[in-house]
């Protein structure tokens, strides 16, 4: 009878000091995937409808994608490309993350969470890509003389390519619900980054004067490719798929 007690004594011990030794809570979900909105892509000057799609591909690592598009009235500032008869915004984005250790979320008593998408601090490598397409039109010949309107049209169109590379420092956070005592699956991702991007035309000989209001690295007649210093700062609301 005494051996059993203590046995049951040296059993709760280790297990009490296995506990206090590892503090992680794990949170079980079953997806790795999480779906993104980046609501900050409509406040652009080329502003984009924006979403994107993380993948946890490891431990610590991630990989993510993004795709958007807008039209020539979607950006609620007075843009440079709206002076144009038309004009349309592509954009892409991938990137490859590195979380730096596990999610903290009570750094003075040591607890942490590991769940199967990725949350914490990180770092990533980047790569974007822009295309934007727009037409202009130049009037050729005398004004009618009632209508005051060019009776021939010469329709201009003109593509502005982007391509470039961040490096990016963020937080990815998880939503926590103090009444179920359980995270949810709303994220936030918060970020910024530095780096450089390169910008080129395509059909910039069609026009012989600037027709917008561009500034450093928006002209659409520039030939060549001209490089630029890019900064990266923005948030993306992510669901836990």
């Amino acid at each position: 009878m005494r051996i059993r007690y203590l046995t049951a004594l040296l059993t709760g011990l280790c297990l009490q000091t296995a506990l206090g030794q590892d503090s992680t809570l794990t949170y079980n979900h079953p997806s790795r995937f999480v779906l993104k909105l980046s609501p900050l892509a409509v406040l652009d000057q080329d502003a984009t409808l924006q979403a994107g799609l993380e993948y946890r591909t490891g431990r610590r690592t991630s990989v993510q994608a993004e795709l958007g598009y807008g039209g020539k009235n979607l950006s609620p500032f007075q843009s440079d490309i709206k002076k144009f008869a038309d004009a349309e915004v592509w954009r892409g984005r991938a990137e490859v993350r590195f979380y730096l250790g596990r999610y903290r979320t009570n750094r003075k008593q040591g607890i942490a969470i590991r769940s199967d998408f990725p949350l914490g601090n990180y770092w990533a490598v980047e790569g974007l890509f822009k295309q934007t397409n727009v037409t202009t039109a130049e009037y050729i010949g005398q004004p009618d003389p009632v209508t005051r309107v060019s009776t021939i049209i010469y329709p201009h169109n003109i593509r502005r390519y982007v391509a470039g590379s961040h490096i990016k420092f963020g937080r990815q956070f998880a939503f926590y619900d103090p009444h179920r005592r359980v995270f949810s699956r709303a994220l936030l991702d918060v970020y910024w980054g530095v780096g450089v991007r390169l910008i080129t035309n395509q059909g910039a000989d069609q026009l012989t004067v600037e027709t917008c209001g561009c500034g450093f690295g928006r002209s659409f007649t520039r030939r060549g490719i001209t490089p630029a210093p890019s900064l990266s700062l923005g948030l993306k609301l992510g669901f836990a798929l």
